[in-house]
């Protein structure tokens, strides 16, 4: 592929299609959707590679693998805090959910419209909510989560598109450089 603007879009927009997918899918689906954004989004560190010198592929690949991966959760969270809508409801049971990894605890959540919530929450036990009112953020489309639970990474949610902006500023001005060189 000659135009590496393209690998640069395909890689950019698995890293956006993880973040999404990540906030509608169910979370035992997580690898599902890890797994071929994180391979299309390979395809910016080759598009940086192709752009400028290749050696900067090396620092795209350390900011959009980690990048994807940690964005995968914490760009839901992050959706959530701007677009869920906060909804008082009662947690009537708290639950431990067996796992090789972190301790989970699964809220059962009834809401005042009647809805049925399972809301699972990573981490150790001081991330246990107790039973009685919580407040939740709803989505039509995205899972919900408890508010008080509610932890993302800004310096992960705001530093990702940082360093690509970086890497695309490097890699045209090293490009210009070149070219100007030549000329």
């Amino acid at each position: 592929m000659r135009r590496p603007a393209a690998l640069i879009v395909i890689g950019l927009g698995a890293v956006a299609a993880a973040v999404v997918l990540g906030a509608v899918v169910p979370e035992r689906y997580d690898l599902l959707v890890l797994v071929p954004c994180l391979l299309l989004s390979l395809a910016f560190a080759w598009g940086i590679g192709k752009l400028g010198p290749t050696w900067l592929v090396l620092p795209a690949f350390m900011v959009v693998i980690p990048g994807t991966a940690v964005l995968l959760g914490d760009g839901h969270r992050a959706l959530m805090d701007a677009l869920g809508t906060p909804q008082t409801c009662v947690i009537t049971s708290v639950e431990d959910v067996p796992g090789p990894d972190n301790p989970a605890y699964a809220h059962h959540v009834t809401c005042p419209d009647g809805a049925a919530l399972s809301i699972v929450v990573r981490g150790e036990p001081a991330k246990k909510v107790a039973p009685g009112p919580a407040t939740v953020l709803r989505h039509p489309v995205m899972r919900p989560l408890l508010a008080d639970r509610n932890d993302w990474s800004a310096e992960w949610v705001f530093g990702v598109p940082a360093a690509v902006v970086l890497l695309l500023i490097c890699a045209t001005t090293l490009r210009a450089r070149r070219v100007m060189r030549q000329a």
